[in-house]
């Protein structure tokens, strides 16, 4: 039986209503050649909620500080392979976040998160549906128009 790993997500948008995405692209390992775009996120550390760790993560790799995120407007879970090859049970909750520029702060990436981004850019919804790379997750298109819909600034 696959492990599961923990993850949160964060639906980032600003105030013109564009999403912020990661490129991600490895090339090195088991995943070479493998690239896609994913939202700001990562692993629940030990004892550690899926709200604290979206907090967490939003604050570490955008530099954007919230005492909250709010509800989970999405969970998913599906199979995935790590970077060392490890075939996991991915359990991701999606949290919302609206702010009012486009400001992304790389100073808190970890040495992984340098080493396989490769890119990162703000999106309107127009321009997601004209992405020929893959996103994820495969709905995001979905639930970026619901959260455009719930604006708080």
């Amino acid at each position: 039986m696959s492990r599961r790993r923990l993850a949160s997500r964060i639906l980032v948008i600003s105030a013109s209503h564009r999403l912020l995405l990661f490129k991600i692209n490895y090339n090195s390992g088991v995943l070479t050649g493998r690239n896609y775009w994913a939202t700001p996120g990562g692993k629940l550390r030990s004892g550690e909620s899926f709200e604290v760790a979206a907090v967490r993560e939003l604050r570490e790799e955008t530099g954007v500080e919230v005492k909250s995120v709010g509800h989970c407007v999405a969970r998913k879970e599906f199979l995935w392979k790590m970077p060392d090859g490890e075939q996991v049970i991915a359990v991701e909750h999606y949290y919302v976040v609206h702010v009012s520029d486009e400001q992304c702060s790389v100073e808190g990436w970890s040495v992984q998160e340098r080493e396989v981004v490769s890119d990162v850019r703000w999106w309107s919804e127009s321009e997601l549906v004209a992405c020929p790379d893959e996103i994820y997750p495969q709905d995001l298109l979905i639930l970026f128009a619901q959260a455009i819909k719930t604006d708080r600034y």
